[in-house]
């Protein structure tokens, strides 16, 4: 950190699970009054301001996320981009212009139909030349990036995000203070969120302890039954390996890329338990593409089917299952269950229309 640089931090969460750091370099000598509201926002030294609420970003949500363009959130009133405040009172006027939209991550302020200022604030997650002329650039993203590129794919309506984005702390990073860019919850994984905020070189072993560290971190929260956590986990170990394979300058040997498809299938574990039966059919049957013999991934398959009402397909992924594994358990008690359930259904279905054909005159 340089002299007079200046530093803050945003902590996301999505729908309350830790979604990482974002750590944004304020441009106090280009836009002083713009990044000097920005900061005190993020410390919220301000206390109160004229609207009744607190000068403080923490607790508020990221209320509008725009494809291919940016994220937007800032409005400490009402939460939903409707209002906003600021340290010089509930707006203020904008300042030149002179830093440009040309990568992701920028930081700037969002005006009002007056050009005014307030509390709401965007980043970009791609150039966006069509603001230069609108929007005051006051930061910029230097650490968590992917998490904002993250955010940016969350299922939305209307630019608005179906789940809660919401800035769990915030504040600003003095000189010579740690970044706390990694994890830090009492398990192995004391790494950050996304593989290109990590200082670690791109050596595979090295990397193959990274990995099972964050793997078993999220066996620890499986059986916690911490089910959201553990799948944030597993997906983390997918992003470690896919980083590796994209950034190595040879291709991954074949223990690597076998222990990548059994995160999958932890992966399915996981997501079964949060009734995410779609991405589960999805990873199931990437590792099936790659080992036809894989029982374990025709059984979880099967499952989410089976939670789909897809019974035809649960039988038959369980009947590959069963011959693969003859003396499971789990598989026969689950190929019995999925043919009641399905018998049920028939019934029911033939009781319907039984009635709709006598209700016919």
């Amino acid at each position: 950190m340089a002299k007079g640089d200046c530093f803050v931090f945003l902590d996301f969460a999505f729908n309350q699970v830790p979604a990482g750091r974002v750590i944004i370099k304020l441009f106090l000598d280009v836009a002083p009054k713009t990044a000097e509201n920005f900061r005190c926002l993020c410390t919220g030294e301000k206390g109160m301001g004229q609207l009744g609420k607190l000068l403080y970003y923490k607790g508020s949500r990221m209320h509008r996320v725009v494809p291919l363009c940016m994220v937007q959130g800032g409005d400490i009133v009402n939460g939903d981009g409707t209002s906003g405040d600021s340290i010089y009172g509930e707006y203020f006027p904008s300042e030149a212009r002179e830093v440009e939209h040309t990568e992701p991550g920028m930081v700037g302020l969002s005006i009002d139909s007056s050009g005014r200022n307030s509390s709401q604030f965007y980043i970009t997650t791609q150039p966006c030349p069509h603001l230069d002329d609108q929007n005051v650039v006051c930061g910029k993203v230097v650490k968590g990036l992917d998490v904002i590129q993250d955010m940016s794919e969350i299922p939305r309506e209307n630019d608005i995000p179906q789940g809660d984005i919401v800035i769990c702390d915030c504040g600003e990073l003095k000189p010579g203070e740690p970044w706390c860019l990694e994890e830090n919850d009492g398990t192995a994984d004391v790494y950050p969120p996304w593989p290109n905020d990590w200082n670690g070189s791109v050596d595979e072993h090295l990397l193959t302890g990274v990995i099972r560290d964050i793997n078993g971190s999220g066996h620890i929260f499986y059986h916690k039954q911490s089910y959201q956590d553990a799948e944030r986990k597993y997906k983390k170990v997918l992003r470690y390996i896919d980083w590796f394979i994209e950034k190595s300058s040879k291709r991954a040997d074949n223990s690597f890329m076998e222990f990548r498809y059994n995160v999958l299938l932890n992966l399915c574990a996981v997501r079964l338990k949060l009734n995410k039966n779609a991405e589960v059919i999805q990873h199931s049957s990437e590792v099936i593409a790659h080992n036809p013999d894989n029982g374990k991934a025709f059984y979880r398959r099967a499952c989410a089917k089976l939670a789909l009402k897809e019974y035809d397909g649960a039988l038959q992924d369980l009947k590959v299952a069963y011959k693969l594994h003859p003396n499971d358990r789990s598989i026969r008690n689950t190929f019995e269950a999925t043919k009641r359930k399905r018998q049920l259904y028939l019934n029911k279905e033939k009781l319907f229309y039984s009635r709709a054909f006598n209700n016919v005159h």
